[in-house]
């Protein structure tokens, strides 16, 4: 049996992945997971605290994200009636595998997949394998942590499939005009985490990170019809209104373009040999090792 070369298994990791290779292959596995776990924390706290350090321009997107969401919710309760009518048909039914109940419903199962591909990253010396994993990591938890401990303890907006009780069980029955504007402050459980919608977030999220931060090819577009499909199998679960979702995309682009940004930013500074700390953001949580143990702490700018 043939042997393949270590380069030509990393050409083809390059080629199938569209990644750049890392340069520094003197790194040890325990100094490439170090430094992959230490940017990524960075990038989760820089996440939380951007909210603090948005210019006037982005409070005027975030209230236009909102304006845009508002301005659709008035056929949130048509789009519901709709889903219930066509739940087991056509498009609906083919997105099962993605809906409540499917294989690919929860991103956890993913996790052993990713770890592998890690451990490839991590054995090939693949940069730009080991920050798409981190990457995607960092964005989906600071998006998930966001949404979970602040906007859903906050506003409470009642799920499409919340609407009503049954003595026989749940019945899907479609919503009626106005049962969308069901707010609750704070909110009361589950059955109010309806807005901002959330798979659609995560899956935005991670899409948009890989869309800006790697050169993708026709995988981008791929990614895009994931993100919508995933969308309307949310809807159709009853999950989230139609006004949740483009919500959630926008919240979703946000945190995903950003990690990208980050990351682009700190390996051209890396390539110019000028520090790895987060001045140039500033300053950002991190964590380090060296010869007295590791370090937790908060890199100031300069």
């Amino acid at each position: 049996m043939a042997r393949v070369k270590p380069s030509s298994f990393r050409a083809l990791l390059v080629a199938l992945f569209h990644l750049n290779p890392d340069d520094s292959g003197a790194q040890s596995v325990g100094r490439m997971v170090v430094e992959d776990v230490a940017n990524a924390a960075r990038d989760f706290g820089a996440i939380w605290v951007t909210p603090f350090r948005g210019t006037s321009k982005d409070y005027l997107i975030a209230g236009g994200v909102l304006a845009g969401g508002a301005a659709v919710s008035p056929f949130d309760d048509n789009v519901d009636r709709w889903m219930v009518e066509h739940e087991d048909r056509g498009l609906l039914d083919a997105l099962s595998p993605i809906r409540r109940g499917g294989d690919f419903y929860s991103l956890n199962k993913a996790v052993p997949y990713v770890g592998g591909l890690y451990i490839v990253g991590l054995a090939t010396k693949h940069r730009g394998i080991r920050d798409g994993i981190f990457g995607c990591a960092a964005a989906y938890g600071a998006n998930t942590t966001m949404r979970h401990q602040v906007i859903y303890r906050v506003i409470g907006r009642n799920r499409p499939d919340t609407l009503r009780d049954h003595p026989e069980g749940y019945v899907p029955v479609g919503a009626s005009q106005g049962d969308q504007y069901e707010f609750h402050i704070p909110a009361r459980g589950y059955g109010d985490h309806s807005f901002p919608g959330g798979h659609v977030a995560t899956m935005t999220t991670c899409a948009t990170f890989l869309s800006h931060r790697f050169e993708l090819g026709l995988v981008e577009p791929a990614l895009g019809v994931l993100v919508a499909a995933m969308g309307v199998g949310r809807m159709a679960d009853r999950g989230h209104w139609l006004s949740d979702q483009v919500v959630g995309v926008a919240f979703g682009y946000a945190i995903g373009k950003e990690v990208a940004r980050r990351q682009k930013r700190r390996l051209a500074r890396e390539k110019a040999g000028a520090p790895s700390a987060e001045s140039a953001d500033g300053g950002a949580p991190y964590i380090g090792a060296d010869a007295n143990g590791t370090r937790f702490g908060w890199q100031q700018p300069f």
